[in-house]
């Protein structure tokens, strides 16, 4: 086990940590999109590791994490012998094969991120923006992971009760593949 896989993880489980107690304050006062906000935060460190464990090159793995403790973005080299840099949708296409959910809470986080007509979820439902089946499938990961009523109206007010446990999930998700990454093991 190298250094570099190791503090990776650290850094990972401090952002994790600091994420958990922002989020419970966040609750407490009923910042909601905030906290969504510190969802999409947690999924961005799993969708990295989920991407990571899906390279067979473990000398590239590394190289990957020594860009981040080195403060440089991810870059891979392209066929052309040119680089490019990695973009979270390339992250979050690979994770999504893996754990469907991935999509879903990554783009509903980013209206939480980026500013958005999303902050005005307390007057105009963010859900009501989405296509029918992605609503669908988000209410169907609801009920299958947190006992969301199917037949509840999704918005942010009716899931906000739920928050924590998603983020526990999330958090939980992302813990299981430390030992993929730190033991160089595939994430299937």
């Amino acid at each position: 086990m190298t250094d570099i896989k190791q503090k990776y993880i650290s850094l990972i489980q401090k952002r994790s940590e600091e994420n958990k107690n922002a989020l419970t304050l966040l609750v407490s006062q009923r910042l909601f999109g905030n906290c969504i906000s510190i969802l999409r935060q947690e999924l961005d460190s799993f969708v990295r590791v989920i991407y990571l464990g899906q390279m067979p090159d473990f000398n590239e793995r590394e190289r990957l994490m020594t860009q981040t403790l080195s403060g440089e973005k991810w870059t891979v080299l392209t066929p052309n012998n040119k680089w490019k840099q990695i973009t979270d949708k390339d992250m979050v296409d690979k994770a999504d094969k893996l754990k469907g959910y991935v999509h879903y809470v990554y783009k509903f986080g980013c209206g939480f991120i980026h500013l958005s007509d999303f902050h005005d979820y307390a007057t105009t439902n963010p859900f009501d923006k989405l296509e029918y089946s992605e609503r669908f499938d988000i209410v169907f990961y609801l009920h299958q992971y947190h006992g969301f009523s199917r037949d509840r109206e999704l918005t942010v007010e009716n899931i906000s009760n739920l928050i924590p446990a998603i983020f526990d999930k999330i958090s939980s998700n992302l813990a299981y593949y430390f030992d993929s990454i730190l033991n160089n093991n595939m994430i299937d």
